[in-house]
């Protein structure tokens, strides 16, 4: 197994009532984290239909220099997909981004 050195911070930017392809975003993340143990990888949702989501999506626009797309994956705060990825392209970024 991999050994992994930097802990790495996935935030989703979606909806979580409603939206397919945010559920979509959702499930592929919970199907690569186990990959990633020791506390490696922490992820969350950024519920933009929420205040404190609403909230956070305007930080991530400030940090990320752009508004992140509904739904798109930030990676340590800087946006790494504006889509939604397969599995492994997920994963190598995670991977790329703890190391």
């Amino acid at each position: 197994m991999q050994q992994y050195q930097n802990p790495v911070l996935v935030e989703i930017v979606a909806k979580k009532k409603g939206c397919m392809l945010c559920d979509l975003a959702i499930g592929i993340l919970e199907e690569v984290s186990p990959e990633f143990e020791n506390g490696i990888l922490t992820w969350e949702v950024v519920d933009v239909s929420d205040r404190d989501g609403l909230r956070r999506f305007d930080e991530l626009t400030n940090v990320c220099g752009r508004r992140p797309a509904v739904p798109s994956i930030v990676i340590n705060n800087r946006i790494a997909f504006d889509n939604i990825p397969d599995m492994e392209a997920l994963a190598e970024a995670v991977r790329s981004a703890s190391t």
